[in-house]
């Protein structure tokens, strides 16, 4: 360590690895997860001109872990040194954004908004299934983010007596859609049809329709991320403890995103939401009830940001997969704290998108309900909405002298059509029942069945134009061949399209609808916003006054982990200027009503402020090369100057 080197072996090591070397494979696999160790060993030995050997991969690995070990040793003093090491703390302070806390400030309907879903591309191969005998290695690799198996396992009996719960209503009643025309409503006047789209979510199913190989130990992750995408849980698939993880740090009163709210999650008794994609997998009344564009308090967030976190996490699936259980968490533990940082290095320009497509809504929904209102007065969109939700409500819930009507309706209908015995007898059965039939109750009978058809059809509407979306997506993705084909079979979609919509009528006020609440969650957002601001503003300044204080107390009892520190504030200071420089941005739009920035509050420097400006203009080559030059000069700091201890 003193000549800036890492052996492979404690004693008489044969080979070294620079720890600059190291340092350049951890940030180059952060940005690029597909690069493995295999690859950078075969890299330096075409630089070095030496002969590849699988060995090699395998000392390159050992060293690497020591110098991640290493990492983690300074980082826990400095944290320590910092405050940073109470419990829950990087839970409690990952955002800024979302969990500091002002004096006076509004007070949001919701404390956090977070979103969570699994991802079963990082699964684990169970290693009995390997030749040789499994190597125990006692290393966790967890950080204080994870959850760990003792407290998951707490929960074990809760998911099981849920299944039993589920399982047992399967068997008393079959469970019917409620978007279905053809089929009768459900029993109890409480009873959710959500259950339908439980049933409808492969994810969701009870575990003895679960197939899952039995080569894998761990099937997958489970994490939950606040709205800007940062890390606040993560386990093995295991969605009940993550939530009631949240619960206890952050309280009851949070906002949360999943594809369903399956019977395990049901007795924690939180709000939870469908995120803006997966919407379409659910029946009318669930997207009424859960949809986040209909949820006061949401804002614009489409709670699907999960999805953008696995699409860049799968890149470590073919690396983990036959890894060990420490190496698996390890390289999650590395991803994931990487794209925290990159994720608040882009805060402040997320917020200044988000306050301009806020503004845009509210600026163009404002004059388009203006006219309509001009021409169609006195809507109360709010008040539609509920009376909509208590008539899917009812419609869910079976009232005895309707239904045998209806069934009755049916089964002549049937009869009439097939001509069998059996809807005959069926017939005759409820004719007894209905005793007499008049005109008028086989009209209403007849209302009851078209009514069901209306809702059908909007069902309809929402299926055949994802499915156009997804073979227009599809269309730009292949070649020319399968592009003509799906534009051949596009024609045919399109028409049924256009029929569907036909049945669904007075599109101009569905329109003005959707502005009208598209309009109260722009506004949701930008007072959120103004929040979340503050929230970056005051974290800016306890930093600048923070870290100083924390470097020049360590100059004196430990000046090598004062230069660490060093490192790392020089960094964050840049960082925060360039928050700055964004934050002055979004106080000279138009409608911006945050708070004013305040030159005598030391937020950052003038020079600071001027750098960052000139980074992002990208001023010129020689700016570029000066700061890349910088950069390869702060990475000395990891190595000792053997002189000075001589």
């Amino acid at each position: 360590m003193h000549y800036g080197c890492i052996g492979c072996s404690p004693i008489r090591p044969s080979i070294a690895i620079t720890i600059r070397t190291l340092a350049e494979y951890q940030q180059t696999h952060c940005v690029c997860p597909h690069l493995s160790i295999h690859a950078e060993a075969k890299k330096l030995c075409h630089l070095h001109n030496v002969y590849h050997h699988c060995y090699l991969a395998t000392q390159y690995r050992i060293t690497y872990d020591v110098y991640l070990e290493v990492l983690r040793h300074i980082d826990l003093k400095i944290d320590t040194h910092l405050g940073h090491d109470t419990p829950h703390w990087r839970m409690l302070n990952s955002c800024p954004a979302c969990q500091y806390q002002l004096q006076d400030e509004p007070v949001l309907k919701f404390s956090i908004l977070c979103t969570c879903d699994g991802n079963n591309s990082v699964k684990l191969v169970d290693p009995v299934i390997h030749r040789g005998n499994k190597r125990l290695d006692p290393r966790s690799g967890l950080s204080s983010i994870w959850l760990t198996e003792e407290y998951i396992d707490g929960f074990k009996d809760k998911v099981q007596s849920a299944c039993t719960r589920q399982a047992k209503d399967n068997n008393q009643q079959h469970i019917q859609d409620p978007d279905d025309p053809q089929v009768d409503e459900l029993d109890s006047p409480d009873a959710e049809p959500s259950n339908v789209c439980i049933d409808r979510w492969r994810n969701a199913a009870p575990e003895s329709h679960k197939k899952m190989f039995a080569i894998f130990k761990k099937s997958g992750i489970f994490i939950t991320i606040c709205q800007h995408g940062f890390l606040l849980t993560i386990c093995d698939m295991y969605p009940i403890a993550s939530i009631k993880k949240l619960m206890d740090v952050f309280g009851l009163n949070i906002l949360y995103g999943y594809d369903i709210k399956s019977d395990d999650v049901k007795w924690l008794n939180i709000q939870g939401i469908v995120p803006t994609f997966h919407r379409h997998a659910h029946n009318q009344l669930c997207q009424v009830q859960h949809h986040s564009k209909y949820m006061v308090g949401a804002g614009k967030e489409d709670f699907e940001t999960c999805e953008h976190m696995f699409s860049e996490s799968n890149a470590l699936a073919a690396q983990m997969r036959n890894a060990t259980e420490f190496h698996r968490h390890q390289a999650l533990d590395e991803h994931f704290r990487f794209a925290d940082m990159d994720k608040y290095a882009g805060l402040s320009n997320f917020i200044h998108q988000n306050y301009i497509q806020a503004l845009s809504i509210i600026n163009a929904s404002t004059i388009f309900l203006s006219n309509f209102q001009a021409s169609t007065p006195d809507i109360d969109f709010a008040a539609d909405l509920e009376d909509e939700c208590v008539c899917l409500q009812a419609l869910a819930c079976k009232k005895h002298e309707n239904s045998v009507e209806v069934d009755y309706v049916k089964a002549l209908i049937d009869l009439e059509d097939t001509q069998l015995d059996v809807s005959a007898k069926d017939a005759g059965h409820l004719d007894q029942k209905l005793e007499i039939v008049e005109d008028y109750e086989w009209q209403m009978a007849q209302s009851r069945i078209t009514h069901r058809l209306y809702y059908k059809a909007v069902s309809d509407v929402e299926c055949l134009v994802v499915m156009r979306l997804l073979e227009l997506t599809k269309m730009k993705m292949n070649g020319y061949k399968l592009h003509t084909q799906i534009s051949s079979a596009l024609k045919t979609c399109a028409t049924a399209i256009w029929s569907a919509i036909q049945r669904y009528n007075n599109p101009s006020y569905h329109n003005a609808s959707a502005q009208y609440f598209e309009l109260q969650r722009a506004k949701e957002e930008v007072q959120c916003l103004d929040v979340e601001i503050g929230h970056l503003l005051t974290k800016i300044r306890d930093d600048r006054l923070k870290y100083p204080a924390t470097i020049k107390k360590l100059e004196e009892s430990n000046p090598f982990l004062s230069g660490e520190l060093t490192q790392h504030w020089q960094y964050l200071k840049f960082v925060n200027a360039r928050h700055l420089w964004c934050f002055r941005k979004t106080c000279s739009l138009p409608g911006y009503s945050g708070p004013i920035y305040d030159s005598a509050i030391p937020f950052a420097s003038e020079v600071e402020l001027q750098n960052a400006v000139e980074s992002d203009e990208e001023c010129g080559d020689t700016d570029e090369l000066e700061q890349v030059q910088d950069y390869i000069d702060s990475l000395d700091h990891h190595i000792t100057d053997t002189n000075t201890h001589e």
